[in-house]
């Protein structure tokens, strides 16, 4: 059966080249690093194979069997001499009636197409992780640059505070309040290093690396695209792996039903062979059939257990499909609630920040402001920074998260939010 090919980033995973790892990594690059080596995904291949065993096992016939009796063995009386004896050979083979070799086949094809669709849905899952891990590294490479912006921020007022305290303007608390703020800055610093070491490793552990083998990750979070209405994400569902598997599920259940109907009926078996009659080898040939009766064991005990199976799949399909709907809903309230952060931040907070940041900053040097105004202005601005890196991270998370649940990429327009407003020092 051939399965439908999923969301766009998924498609571009497919055929992108697997570039070795070093150097600066692509999106397109991490997902087909994980399409090629995520254990998980190998171990599907297993699957796949023992599934297609099962199906040729399924074709084969019974054996024959081959039988050797005697009767009346040397003994007493009339037996004594053994010139009474018999000797069968015999050959016998169970004909299976009911189309039972077909039903078993039938489960089986249907058993590799759930097979494969349960491949295709970890294979989303797998590459809506690497997406998001992606972004977690993205972000936190972005982090340390403004932690770093942050720290060398806080380095240029500490001069300026020495100056305003040589000068008589100023006490030696305002120093130590800025060598404080410097301080904190740089540990600020290096706890994002140590969260981007983290979020390199969970990227290459998408491929089961355990070291990070490369340099840096590229792609711009600023890029977004218009939301889409909730309605046309909700009709797209139904292409969701997760919910499109239980057709074949459906499938296989019925499969097993028609199998175990097929073993109501009664199979007969077949028997011929020659029969050596006492000590003169005289032969003769016999012939037999045999059959069970079902009185009492019709095997309605496991069809109606494969009804039920057959039965309940509708209502675990309706459940999967709320459950998917549920993640939808959450992931578009994120959606919806980043876009408009980030278009807020953009737009009324961060340049009005930047530019009272750098006006009491000047200041604060001409002696018109306080040292606790510049630290706040300050503390306002990488407050802005940090605001907009986590909305911009999560409208990209949930973005990855959408298009995995609607196995579909969000195709509207593009627009590109104005890019964070940097300290001109």
């Amino acid at each position: 059966m051939h399965l439908r090919v999923l969301p766009l980033f998924l498609l571009i995973a497919s055929y992108a080249h697997a570039a070795d790892p070093g150097g600066t990594l692509s999106l397109s690059d991490a997902l087909a690093l994980s399409l090629q080596k995520n254990p998980e995904l190998k171990s599907f291949d297993w699957d796949i194979r023992a599934a297609e065993a099962r199906r040729i096992q399924a074709g084969l016939k019974p054996n024959p069997i081959l039988s050797f009796g005697g009767q009346n063995l040397p003994g007493s009386g009339p037996y004594q001499h053994g010139t009474i004896m018999e000797h069968t050979l015999e050959l016998s083979q169970l004909v299976e009636l009911g189309g039972k070799r077909q039903a078993r086949v039938n489960e089986a094809d249907a058993g590799r197409t759930v097979a494969e669709w349960a491949y295709q849905v970890r294979r989303v899952e797998v590459l809506k992780n690497t997406t998001q891990a992606f972004i977690q590294v993205l972000a936190s490479q972005r982090q340390v640059q403004l932690a770093a912006e942050t720290a060398e921020l806080a380095e240029k007022v500490t001069p300026m505070t020495q100056k305003r305290v040589e000068a008589g303007k100023a006490n030696a608390v305002e120093v130590m309040r800025s060598n404080v703020a410097v301080a904190s800055a740089k540990i600020e610093l290096e706890q994002a290093k140590r969260m981007l070491v983290t979020a390199r490793i969970n990227l290459a552990a998408q491929w089961g690396a355990q070291t990070a083998d490369f340099n840096s990750v590229k792609g711009s979070l600023e890029s977004i695209k218009e939301v889409p209405k909730f309605s046309a994400l909700i009709a797209r569902i139904q292409s969701n792996p997760e919910i499109a598997r239980w057709s074949a599920e459906r499938q296989r259940r019925q499969a097993s039903l028609a199998k175990q109907q097929s073993l109501a009926k009664a199979d007969i078996t077949l028997s011929a062979g020659p029969r050596v009659l006492g000590k003169a080898d005289d032969i003769s040939f016999v012939v037999g059939f045999s059959m069970p009766l079902p009185f009492r064991n019709r095997n309605q005990g496991a069809i109606a257990a494969a009804e039920a199976e057959v039965a309940k799949t509708e209502s675990e399909r309706k459940a999967s499909e709320m459950n998917v709907f549920a993640q939808l809903n959450a992931s578009y309230q994120i959606l919806l609630r980043a876009t408009k952060e980030v278009e807020l931040l953009n737009k009324d907070v961060l340049p009005v920040a930047q530019q009272a940041e750098e006006a009491i900053r000047q200041g604060y040097e001409a002696g018109r402001f306080t040292q606790l105004e510049i630290l706040d202005a300050r503390r306002t601005l990488i407050q802005a920074r940090n605001q907009n890196l986590r909305a911009l991270a999560d409208y990209h998370q949930a973005v990855a998260e959408i298009e995995a649940l609607t196995a579909a990429p969000i195709t509207l327009s593009r627009t590109d939010a104005p890019a964070p407003a940097k300290s001109r020092n």
